[in-house]
Formats: C-alpha cells, sequence, structure tokens
C-alpha cells in the first residue's frame, strides 16, 4: 500500500480578493509566496512581516495561462518591483518567493537566481525577457540546497496556477516562441512548418508609422483592425498569415524577410531553425 504525502498549503487573500494580493505559505517551511497585481504594488508594500531577499518572476498572465516571463532577484523585497513597474510594461502579475537573509545567503541568491532564469529560457512555450543566464560561482556544499529550493518554488508555481513547463503545441510543429525588435518593435508568434504559415501572437506591438509595402494583403489587414490609427499599436487577437515574411511586414512595416526576422529566444533565426534542420 503506497504512503500518501500531504503538504499544507496555506493562501491568505488580502482584502478576501481571490484575484488580489495573496500570501502563501507551506507548513515546515520558511518560504514566504506572495502574489502581486500589477496595480496593487502600492498596497503590496506595506504588507507586514514580509521577509526581503528571494527571486520573483514577471509574468503575462491571463487565467493561468502565461505568455511571457521574467525572472530576477531581490534583496529589497517587494519594493524591488516599483522599478519595474516604471521600465516594464507587459507585466500584470509578479511572484515572489522571499525569506530571511540566515535561511538564504548572498551567494546562494545569485546561484537560485541563476537557476529560475535558465528554467525559463529553456521550458515552457512563453517568452522571456531574460536575453542570457548569470553564471555565478557555484559552492558546491550550497549547489543541492540550492536545487531543492528551487524545486519548491516551481513547485508553489504550480499549485498557484503557473506552470513554466507548459508547452501550447498549438498547431503541429508550433511549440516554439519567435520574436522581433527591430526599430524596439516587440513581436511575437509561431511558424507551424506543416502549412507553412505564421501566427503572429495576441499582445504583439505593431509599427503603423511604417507602411506596409509590396504586400497589399497586409495592408488591407492593418486598415480592417487600425483603421487610421498611426505609431505603435498592439494586437488583440492572434493573426495567422501565408508565410513569415507577411507576418514581419504587418507587425515591422516596410518590406521584411520573415526568415531572419523572427528569431527564438537563443537568437536563432526562423532560417536556422526550421529550414537548416533539413539540409
Amino acid at each position: 500500500m503506497s504512503v500518501i504525502r500531504v503538504k499544507t498549503f496555506t493562501v491568505q487573500l488580502i482584502d478576501a480578493q481571490p484575484d488580489r494580493i495573496r500570501i502563501c505559505r507551506i507548513d515546515g517551511e520558511s518560504l514566504v509566496t506572495v502574489v502581486v497585481p500589477r496595480e496593487d504594488l502600492a498596497e503590496a508594500k506595506s504588507l507586514p512581516n514580509i521577509p526581503q531577499r528571494g527571486i520573483y518572476y514577471l509574468l503575462d498572465e491571463d487565467h493561468g495561462n502565461v505568455s511571457r516571463v521574467y525572472a530576477g532577484q531581490t534583496t529589497q523585497g517587494i519594493a524591488r518591483l516599483d522599478a519595474h513597474k516604471a521600465k516594464k510594461e507587459f507585466w500584470n502579475k509578479a511572484v515572489m518567493f522571499l525569506d530571511d537573509d540566515q535561511n538564504i545567503s548572498r551567494d546562494a541568491l545569485d546561484v537560485l537566481e541563476a537557476k529560475a532564469i535558465d528554467y525559463v529560457r529553456t521550458h515552457g512555450s512563453y517568452e522571456t525577457d531574460n536575453s542570457a543566464t548569470p553564471k555565478p560561482y557555484v559552492d558546491p556544499y550550497k549547489e543541492e540546497a540550492v536545487e531543492r529550493l528551487h524545486e519548491r518554488i516551481l513547485f508553489r508555481m504550480s499549485a498557484l496556477g503557473y506552470d513554466l513547463d507548459r508547452v501550447d503545441q498549438g498547431p503541429a510543429g508550433a511549440s516554439v516562441v519567435f520574436h522581433t525588435k527591430k526599430n524596439g518593435i516587440r513581436g511575437s508568434g509561431r511558424y507551424d512548418k506543416a502549412t507553412g504559415h505564421f501566427t503572429v501572437l495576441a499582445g504583439s506591438k505593431v509599427n503603423l508609422s511604417k507602411p506596409a509595402l509590396k504586400n497589399a494583403a497586409v495592408a488591407a489587414s492593418r486598415r480592417e483592425i487600425f483603421g487610421d490609427s498611426g505609431g505603435i499599436a498592439e494586437l488583440a487577437e492572434d493573426l495567422e498569415f501565408p508565410t513569415p515574411s507577411a507576418a514581419a511586414v504587418f507587425v515591422l512595416g516596410g518590406s521584411q524577410n520573415g526568415w531572419t526576422e523572427w528569431v527564438d529566444n537563443d537568437g536563432e533565426t526562423l532560417n536556422q531553425v526550421y529550414r537548416s534542420e533539413d539540409k
């Protein structure tokens, strides 16, 4: 007969609102988890007895569906989010994992952050704003403890409904997320190898100040969706195109080669990922 293991996961709802600030603890663990909606940051900073040291994830999240992630560390507790609110527009929720200084040393914190960043860059189907994984010195006597702590953090994320391993397969061959940052325009999408189509994902920025060239269908799509708007707009729903280049023209304007404009999180172009594999 198998032994049933039980963990007691306690969630406190601030103002009894399930969609606002949550404080989460597990019996026998000192780590405190705080879920902070962007609009509730000011109130969250006034919470009493919240530790200062740990890691956090910034999420672009909709009912548990995560489309973009950033991982970082803090020695300032919740106040660390002030800078991100001022400089990063994409996130609507932060999930913080905090403990007292004596339970997470500064060098262990660096290693924990590196593990978190590496994980979000190599798992799931979301975009990540972390462009590289730090490589801090790893004390061999602390490595196992940090790994256990990272596993506890991943467990809590999953228990809260934020699955960092989720891969949205979508159409066949469309699990890898590609993006473009040309001229500061952040668009994202997925390529379907079976059909050759490319889907620009909701939330992508579109540079309407630069007209679409040599593609009347794309120009018509822009007019239909955005009318006579100019400047930078945001796509509200996923939009499929017959080719990666048409998708790139829609997002960036001008005349584009989508096979080189769309890159994955490792910096490889769509051409390198899909065409080189057939050589």
